[in-house]
């Protein structure tokens, strides 16, 4: 039996009129965004035409702005129980059902509230529409009566008048839109961004067929003009690629930079490997896409060549997205750095290309992309597993760019602070060009100039042998030169950056060093005052339980660092001695134990242990860099088979240190042991350079290993360290 207090109602939202306002005015950023929800709208209904108007921009009140499509145009039902019902999901209905109009569109527009980009342009709306076989249907708002916070939604209502067609004559059909009294002034970098908005709107490359944009704004002549740039033709580097649903693709690189000779290349990649642990071991969420890269050197007599401003460049880069080729936003826009193409670039400037140098295409369809969603403000896409999914590959996609990038670009990089040297060697380059004016060609010249008196030790090397003397005129002569200084200043320039990063790990390491020595040190004498305290203590057994307590914590932390023992001698004598393989093998296993669990990867150690001479430290470091790369490409396998083996092999003094990951890059093997060359996410590719360096000074070899004796039954990367056959001692390497 019910209680005889309670009461059941029937209730019900009932939104006030203002929320129209709010949701116009939280939900469009901007103008031009406003302009670009309209024209999509225009899309949706099928239109080849669709035109904005913008008139008399000098005074708010008399402000005019029209949209006017060619489109199917709407039925009184249509009106009433699509336009003027906000969140509607026809659209996304249609999307899902892959049901596509008679030009064979799908739908941009899914979340219904696109129609308030009109309440965010102006205050005063008059909508005329027209559908086939129908009068003409013309609608007033006055955008003012919703702002009234005593009034609800359904208490204003608003009259639909039917007509004969006074707009869309004879048989034509569409929707014009005029919007007057502007809610905001209307100045030169607003129209100059809705000029840029609506001129990058279609996807350059292949424009979406039967669909025209233009603007009309006699204000601004000479921003009316939108069709596509040609810009893209007079690129320094083009990169096409294909990406499927699995990670794979397939690409096609050329390079067309005025100071290099052109070349291209095409092959098959999987970008699951170049993705860091982002995509490991799982297929991605998003659809197969395209991507295009359109490369530029920003160096001002380059872009001349190419017949490129700096300005016009501008105008066009970053890096857009585009479903069914049209675009959305704001991916590409001035200052979205959505791909971190500028936040990489920062920490290495001469190894990443950043917004500023490329315009990027990214095209997506929606049929196969159906995760890819708008959110509801306009600005983007939900940031669901589909989209990080989709900017992780397109990251990848750029850091594959960039290992052929490197490999072609002109070497040196003119945009550096140039230091004294290259000061001076530039002076000079002046100087010659300066004199090569009035060089005249009918005086000979020995070129190379007879050189100084060679040294002592030039006249010893037996290796050193006179350059071939030729005769040019002094012309030529001074050409030559100046040839040489620009190589000259550009080579100062590239040293003095790998410098200045070289200065900085180096700064990293001493304090590191420091860090390490000081921490062991104190801990030492923590632990004897402690065993002190716990001998002359006269406690409870609490008081002793926490004395034991504080002594454990205390061995933890000494044991921790102790793995760090090796790196305290940097800059002391790491004398030369006999050392145990296999023990330098488990400290470098146990420096890397964090990563190798937290992966889940399965090391084992094979063969056995045999004797070196030599310094430990740089034989842990060495291995230590190894088995820590190991790490990082087993760990993009599949989860199962994420293994790591190190092979001792005494017979050969060599250690042999195998992973299952994707293996060496093929773009890279020529120059794997060159500083700054890496396609690890947030790498320096200094690792493989010093570790090199180190095995050098030890007299052993680093490389990576054959086909012949790799024994990879992993099938990832495989690299060599030897060591001499012959024993060395303190006198033969006195240095060390």
């Amino acid at each position: 039996m019910a209680d005889a207090t309670t009461r059941r109602h029937a209730v019900a939202f009932r939104p006030r009129a203002r929320l129209v306002s709010v949701l116009g005015e939280h939900l469009i950023s901007d103008q031009a965004v406003g302009l670009v929800e309209l024209v999509k709208n225009a899309y949706d209904a099928d239109a080849t035409e669709v035109t904005v108007e913008l008139l008399n921009l000098a005074d708010p009140e008399t402000a005019l702005v029209v949209v006017e499509d060619n489109g199917v145009g709407m039925t009184l039902d249509d009106l009433v129980g699509k336009w003027l019902s906000p969140a509607v999901d026809h659209k996304e209905r249609k999307k899902h059902r892959a049901e596509r109009t008679p030009r064979g569109r799908l739908p941009i527009g899914e979340k219904g509230v696109g129609r308030f980009a009109v309440h965010h342009l102006g205050r005063r709306l008059r909508l005329v529409t027209r559908a086939a076989d129908s009068d003409e249907i013309c609608l007033d708002i006055d955008w003012d009566r919703f702002d009234a916070s005593d009034t609800f939604l359904d208490g204003l209502s608003l009259t639909a008048v039917e007509r004969s067609p006074e707009v869309f004559l004879g048989e034509l059909t569409g929707t014009r839109l005029e919007i007057r009294s502007s809610r905001g002034p209307w100045n030169e970098k607003l129209v100059r961004k809705v000029h840029r908005t609506l001129k990058r709107l279609q996807n350059p490359v292949s424009e979406v067929a039967d669909f025209r944009v233009g603007l009309v704004c006699p204000d601004y002549p000479e921003l009316q003009d939108i069709d596509p740039t040609d810009i893209l033709d007079r690129a320094h580097y083009e990169f096409r690629v294909l990406v499927d649903a699995d990670g794979g693709c397939d690409y096609e690189y050329t390079c067309r930079h005025p100071a290099v000779a052109s070349r291209s290349r095409s092959g098959t990649e999987s970008l699951l490997a170049l993705s860091g642990d982002e995509l490991a071991s799982r297929t991605p969420e998003c659809g197969p896409f395209w991507v295009n890269l359109y490369v530029w050197d920003r160096s001002s007599n380059f872009l001349q060549k190419s017949g490129v401003s700096r300005r016009e460049l501008d105008a066009h880069c970053g890096v857009s997205l585009f479903r069914d080729g049209l675009r959305a936003l704001p991916y590409g826009e001035p200052g979205d750095d959505w791909l971190f193409l500028d936040q990489e670039r920062i920490q290495a400037p001469a190894e990443r290309v950043g917004n500023n140098q490329v315009i990027g295409l990214v095209l997506v369809d929606q049929t196969t992309n159906l995760q890819l969603r708008d959110k509801t403000n306009r600005e983007g896409l939900i940031e669901n597993q589909a989209f990080q999914d989709l900017r992780t590959l397109v990251r990848s996609v750029a850091r594959l760019f960039t290992s052929h990038w490197r490999r072609d670009r002109p070497t040196g990089d003119t945009r550096q602070r140039p230091v004294t040297a290259a000061d001076g060697v530039r002076k000079a380059r002046a100087l010659a060009s300066a004199i090569e004016k009035t060089a005249r060609d009918d005086v000979p010249v020995r070129w190379p100039p007879r050189p100084a008196r060679p040294s002592v030790a030039e006249t010893a090397d037996e290796k050193h042998l006179p350059e071939p003397v030729v005769v040019l005129t002094q012309r030529q002569a001074l050409s030559e030169l100046i040839n040489e200084l620009d190589g000259a200043s550009a080579d100062l320039q590239e040293r003095q950056r790998r410098r200045d990063i070289m200065r900085q790990l180096a700064a990293t390491g001493l304090a590191a060093e420091r860090v390490v020595h000081e921490f062991g040190r104190q801990v030492a004498a923590a632990m004897t005052h402690l065993q002190q305290l716990e001998s002359n203590a006269r406690g409870d057994d609490r008081t002793r339980d926490m004395f034991r307590a504080v002594a454990v914590s205390l061995r933890t932390l000494r044991n921790e660092f102790r793995v760090l023992a090796p790196y305290e001698s940097v800059g002391r004598a790491d004398r030369v001695q006999s050392a145990s393989v296999a023990d330098s093998v488990r400290l470098a296993l146990l420096l890397n134990q964090h990563n190798l669990d937290a992966e889940g990867i399965h090391v084992s150690v094979v063969g056995d242990d045999f004797e070196v001479r030599s310094r430990p430290a740089a034989v842990v470091q060495i291995l230590d860099n190894l088995v820590h790369n190991a790490s990082y490409w087993a760990a993009l396998g599949e989860a199962a088979g994420q293994r790591i083996v190190v092979h001792l092999r005494p017979t050969e003094r060599r250690v042999l240190v195998v992973d299952s990951g994707p293996g060496v890059h093929p773009e890279v093997v020529e120059q794997l042991f060159q500083p700054f060359s890496t396609l690890k996410v947030g790498g320096t590719g200094l690792g493989l350079f010093i570790s090199a360096e180190l095995a050098r000074s030890l007299g052993c070899t680093l490389r990576l290993a054959d086909k012949t004796e790799q024994q990879n039954e992993l099938g990832g990367a495989a690299f060599v360290l030897g060591f001499p056959h012959e024993e060395r001692s303190e006198k033969e390497h006195p240095d060390e």
